[in-house]
């Protein structure tokens, strides 16, 4: 199973990019809600969604060939 970064007690940042050649997706924890998180690919509109939801998005672009970049 594909580990998802906020999981980490190491990682303790608050976003995560991923990318796959000039695409990215970022993610990042909603400041009043550690529950949710916010999506946004490339300069699209931003989605809240819900932690289960981040967890199966985050694990998809992955397999679809996404880096987690810096």
């Amino acid at each position: 199973m594909i580990e998802v970064p906020w999981d980490s007690i190491k990682d303790t940042r608050k976003s995560w990019l991923l990318k796959n050649g000039t695409e990215q997706v970022r993610f990042s924890r909603c400041p009043m809600d550690n529950s949710s998180f916010t999506i946004q690919k490339d300069k699209e509109r931003i989605l809240t969604i819900q932690s289960f939801q981040a967890r199966a998005t985050y694990r998809k672009l992955i397999e679809n060939g996404y880096k987690l970049g810096r």
